[in-house]
């Protein structure tokens, strides 16, 4: 005996966009779960942050970003693949039209984003304990307003016209009977 599961239509984008996700979180889980070492990417990350701060990088047994007499150490988590994988989770995921060129801004806006994190932390080395678990809300916010951006959920215009005119188009008044 078949059973064939009819979901209304009004449903039908709910329901695609909850199983992309879950099967992508299941797919970003078992990534996690690895706990891979990214020790390219926590260098490439650490050489980022000295090159923007004037620190310099240590590679001892592991990454270390040094600025005066303040150490930060770079781990896995400092490379923002963990927000780059929920932002792309969430993308591929939306059932309707997405605009490609819009991902790829929101990409490099969350890897900017997380070099100026890393910037703060360095540049004002007293402050960690209180800026650091405040950068993981503001991470989470940047990231839903990056993907609503990028899906069209939010309407942000940004303007390319350099030097250019807008004109307005005349309409006609209707009469009135």
């Amino acid at each position: 005996m078949k059973m064939k599961i009819k979901i209304p239509r009004e449903y039908k984008n709910k329901v695609t966009f909850t199983s992309r996700l879950f099967v992508l979180g299941l797919i970003f889980y078992g990534v996690w779960l690895l706990a891979p070492n990214l020790h390219m990417m926590k260098f490439l990350t650490a050489s980022l942050v000295a090159y923007t701060t004037g620190a310099s990088v240590i590679v001892n047994d592991g990454v270390f970003v040094r600025k005066g007499v303040f150490l930060l150490q770079i781990v896995s988590d400092c490379t923002a693949w963990k927000e780059l994988a929920v932002f792309l989770a969430l993308f591929f995921s939306w059932p309707k039209k997405k605009d490609m060129k819009k991902g790829l801004y929101s990409v490099a806006a969350i890897i900017l984003y997380n070099l100026i994190r890393l910037d703060f932390l360095v540049l004002f080395p007293d402050s960690f304990d209180y800026f650091h678990p405040v950068f993981q809300y503001i991470s989470i916010a940047v990231i839903l307003f990056l993907w609503t951006w990028s899906v069209g959920i939010t309407k942000l215009k940004i303007q390319y016209s350099v030097g250019r005119k807008k004109t307005r188009r005349k309409t006609k008044k209707r009469k009135k009977k």
